[in-house]
């Protein structure tokens, strides 16, 4: 991950000169900054030559503060700016191949945005107090207050975002935004992202000691993914949840697995490791369960066994990420491993993710959430998202629900335990739902976007997880998975589920045959996204590879900076141009005597052209 400024440069006359002292400095830093900054370099080019489709105010200026690369390459988030403050959701994001091309983008951007003034007559302190009188909130387990220009009312104006996450009541992750100038209370809003729809002796953590720290391997028992997926069983007899209470065959169920890298010191090990780490911010707090072994033994009406199962799914499914899939993800909020609440929201029946401290908390009525490694997993979903976003995670159509509960469904079919004739085999939350608990989801949900949509996001997102499974099943899980986090990472706040199908099925573009994606994968990817509804743009198999051939006929020159020109044409065609994001740019017929485009007014990228009638395509760059 690397961290790009780029200030005031959308003031026309301003922008090639600050530009170019952007390039000359990377030169003459380093060989290594200039190749870190060429793709930068395209998509602010890419910035200033579509600024008029974009709907970009000449008094308005964007700054680029932030850049994940992937697999993919690299996307670039310019966040809209007025003297220095950040105008509150109201980005571009720009994604650029691996071969300098901008093949993506999405904006947020708020061209209504007035100008004021942006200093604030209250300060962080006092918006901090107000937004806690608010919600008459106790002890404070997380807090951050920004200034933000606020334009989602009548009139733009200065405001505290202040986010508030207590340790016991009211539970959550608030939103308060507070108006910077008068102090009123503009809107409040608890952010947490719950897997489901809002229907003892308190004891302090203990202190690691002062002594010196390693990472050991330890063992202990996990529910792999959960009782009834473990023992083909259905949810009743003696698997069902009585009160936490366990039995011969709940014991039987567990697994003993290894516990990666967890830490010991001071002849204490502590489930905390480079990428889970299990803390206590939560009511009930009920401690770090940090013991003198690294054998952590529990069975189901013990707490320190949902301990266990949440460091050991979410260890390995970071793991799976960063090591396995090769995608460099950790939370931005802090610099540890996932932390982990086993037992919060005040004992109840629902976990949520909570995007101001980037951690997650696990509930316990009815079965333990903890317990069901499709909770843990479509938490983590949450964060996910959030973390590939810089905060840009959007829930418009269910989307961040839906990729739980993809990524949740993702892991456990993958273990082979179900077969496609179970129901199990397509449930979510196979042992924390479908029962008398709660209904839970699934993922061959029979509705179609976006006629299908009813508003709830919880159940809207069953469309998106369903069609990703589908995609899942035609070309395996590593690459769904990759495209699956690498297109997350091209979206924004305001992203839909269309548009996310078209960035995941772009990212599997950009990796190409290099990471294992074939013609065949893209178009199994288009079909089940066309056949769910979402209208993908047009899009050839061979636009994924290097060179194209359309019977004898070649473009020249290539790669061309004004007219492009057809080689051996021998009939008249009508030819259309395509950008990269399958958007039609310029048509014009062409024959053997009028064989040239100019194509001098079209933004610098990769083109393709597409004759009526055939199904090849060319290929070009316009410089």
């Amino acid at each position: 991950m690397y961290i790009w400024v780029l200030a005031s440069l959308l003031n026309t006359n301003t922008m090639k000169h600050n530009l170019l002292f952007i390039i000359a400095f990377c030169f003459a830093t380093s060989q290594f900054a200039i190749a870190q900054n060429s793709k930068q370099t395209v998509a602010t080019n890419w910035l200033i030559q579509n600024r008029e489709i974009l709907q970009i105010q000449d008094a308005h200026t964007l700054e680029m503060l932030f850049s994940k690369v992937g697999l993919s390459g690299e996307t670039f988030r310019y966040y809209q700016m007025q003297n220095g403050v950040q105008v509150f959701d109201a980005e571009i994001t720009i994604h650029v191949s691996n071969n300098n091309v901008v093949t993506y983008y999405a904006s947020t951007y708020d061209a209504s945005v007035e100008t004021i003034n942006t200093i604030p007559q209250i300060t962080q302190n006092e918006a901090f107090e107000i937004a806690k009188n608010e919600i008459n909130a106790g002890e404070i387990a997380f807090k951050k207050e920004e200034l933000f220009i606020y334009n989602k009312r009548e009139t733009t104006i200065l405001a505290y975002i202040v986010r508030l996450e207590p340790k016991q009541t009211p539970i959550g992750s608030w939103e308060i935004i507070v108006n910077a100038e008068t102090g009123t209370v503009i809107n409040v809003e608890n952010k947490a992202l719950n897997h489901k729809d809002k229907n003892k002796k308190k004891e302090e953590p203990k202190a690691k000691s002062s002594n010196m720290m390693m990472l050991v391997n330890g063992s202990g028992f996990v529910f792999e993914t959960d009782p009834l997926t473990a023992t083909n069983n259905v949810y009743g007899g003696q698997y069902v949840d009585n009160n936490d209470a366990t039995n011969a065959a709940l014991d039987a169920a567990r697994t003993n697995v290894t516990l990666l890298d967890i830490t010991q010191t001071g002849g204490q090990y502590y489930l905390e490791g480079p990428y889970a780490e299990v803390v206590d911010f939560e009511s009930p707090s009920k401690g770090l369960f940090n013991q003198a072994s690294s054998v952590f033994n529990f069975n189901r009406q013990q707490d320190g066994f949902e301990a266990v199962n949440v460091y050991y799914h979410i260890d390995k499914s970071m793991r799976y990420i960063n090591e396995t899939l090769g995608i460099n993800l950790m939370p931005y909020q802090y610099t540890t491993g996932v932390k982990v609440d086993p037992s919060g929201l005040n004992g109840s029946d629902n976990s949520h993710y909570l995007g101001g401290s980037g951690s997650l908390s696990f509930g316990e009525g009815c079965v333990d959430d903890a317990e069901d490694a499709d909770v843990v997993l479509h938490e983590l979903g949450h964060g996910l998202h959030d973390w590939l976003t810089n905060g840009g995670l959007s829930q418009v159509n269910g989307l961040s629900e839906g990729c739980g509960d993809y990524w949740a469904n993702s892991y456990k079919r993958s273990l082979g335990q179900w077969n496609t004739t179970d129901a199990s085999y397509y449930y979510v939350f196979g042992w924390d739902g479908h029962n008398t608990c709660w209904n839970g989801r699934v993922t061959n949900y029979g509705a179609q976007y976006p006629s299908g949509l009813i508003g709830q996001i919880h159940t809207d997102g069953q469309m998106w997880a369903t069609t990703l499974m589908e995609i899942w099943e035609d070309i395996g899980r590593e690459k769904t998975d990759k495209a699956f986090l690498e297109g997350l990472a091209m979206t924004n706040s305001g992203t839909n589920q269309q548009n996310a199908a078209i960035a995941v099925r772009q990212a599997a573009i950009d990796m190409g045959t290099a990471h294992g994606y074939t013609c065949a994968d893209i178009q199994a990817m288009t079909n089940r996204f066309t056949a769910q509804g979402y209208n993908m743009p047009a899009y050839n198999c061979n636009l994924s590879v290097d060179e194209f051939n359309l019977n004898t006929v070649a473009i020249y020159p290539n790669p061309t900076n004004g007219l492009i020109s057809f080689k051996n044409l021998k009939e008249e065609q009508v030819a259309t141009i395509y950008n990269m994001l399958g958007q039609k740019v310029k048509t014009q017929s062409v024959n053997s005597t009028t064989n040239s485009i100019d194509v001098s007014s079209l933004a610098t990228g990769t083109y393709f052209i597409k004759f009526n009638g055939v199904g090849a395509v060319l290929k070009f760059i316009k410089e």
